[in-house]
């Protein structure tokens, strides 16, 4: 450290005591990050004090030639708090000017080290929304439930699930893991199955439907007279069956033979009405009845070769307009 000499006592005495007469930052750098000093307009002056986040902070070099040197920032500590300005120094032509240290930025800062780097946190980059389906939004609340209030198309009911264990009373049937037979929750705004389909003669397998107008009594639901020509869906999960998802319109004088189309990968997903058809299996083929849709269906279908495994979700379901 060096001592104050007589001929700038007044400038000395200033800096010394704020600043203890450093000539130079704890590591010798020639900038820190918590806080660069601008340049004095001038000849010997102090060159001006740094605020500095991280650290503390030295004055610049002795003599000021055309501007102060630049502070080194010290051996930081934890960032994110904004240091004192320094003290304005004095030249002998002109004033070294303030400078302003550069305050900690939002967000929990890390040790500094070295140089006196004040750690600064980078925010996370804003979601998007769930889904990017066109449409009108149809969103269940917490416990599966689509209400009349929640949407302009008059669509109320609720999501559940079913299965090929009604018909073969509840033996070899398919084995489902969740929902839990008489809850289905929105988790997160996702409704989310899985499980497993049987092997056994006469099993069928299973699925999760939405009712589109539960009274109650369930009744039929006219898709023309509300405009509707398709819905949209996100479909994600760790297990799209191998067997496909069969997105099925079930309507009330052809509740089994269906109309449908079939899904096999995760992402974005329009089933349009126009788009759907009945399985080749169908022998007495029948029109298909916009006015008398009973149910929205995902049917995962067992197969005679291997029981067939499901773990998915389904969110952001609209419905597409004319």
């Amino acid at each position: 450290m060096r001592s104050c000499k007589p001929v700038v006592v007044t400038i000395c005495a200033l800096a010394c005591a704020a600043l203890a007469c450093s000539s130079t930052g704890s590591n010798g750098n020639p900038s820190a990050s918590g806080g660069m000093a601008q340049q004095g307009a001038g000849g010997a002056g102090t060159g001006g004090s740094v605020a500095a986040t991280g650290g503390k902070t030295e004055t610049g070099g002795p003599t000021g030639t055309g501007g102060g040197a630049l502070a080194s920032g010290g051996a930081g500590t934890a960032g994110g708090t904004t240091g004192a300005a320094g003290n304005t120094g004095t030249g002998a032509v002109g004033s070294g000017g303030l400078s302003v240290g550069g305050g900690g930025l939002p967000g929990g800062g890390g040790a500094g080290a070295g140089s006196g780097a004040g750690g600064t946190t980078t925010g996370t980059a804003g979601t998007s929304g769930i889904s990017g389906c066109p449409g009108i939004p149809l969103t269940p609340d917490a416990k599966g439930y689509i209400s009349l209030a929640s949407n302009p198309l008059a669509v109320r009911g609720s999501w559940f699930i079913y299965s090929d264990c009604v018909d073969l009373k509840g033996v070899n049937c398919a084995m489902v893991t969740s929902p839990s037979p008489n809850s289905f929750p929105n988790v997160g705004g996702k409704m989310c199955t899985s499980g497993k389909t049987s092997m056994a003669a006469g099993a069928w397998g299973a699925g999760i439907g939405l009712e589109l107008n539960d009274g109650p009594p369930q009744m039929p639901y006219d898709t023309v007279a509300h405009g509707i020509k398709g819905f949209c869906f996100q479909l994600s999960g760790p297990t799209i069956p191998s067997s496909s998802i069969r997105v099925a319109f079930p309507t009330k004088n052809v509740p089994d033979d269906v109309y449908f189309s079939a899904v096999t990968t995760p992402g974005q997903h329009t089933v349009m009405f126009a788009d759907t058809a009945q399985g080749s299996w169908v022998t007495k083929k029948s029109a298909f009845e916009p006015t008398m849709v009973m149910l929205l269906q995902l049917q995962i279908p067992s197969t005679t070769t291997a029981p067939v495994a499901w773990d998915f979700c389904i969110e952001g379901l609209t419905a597409i307009m004319q």
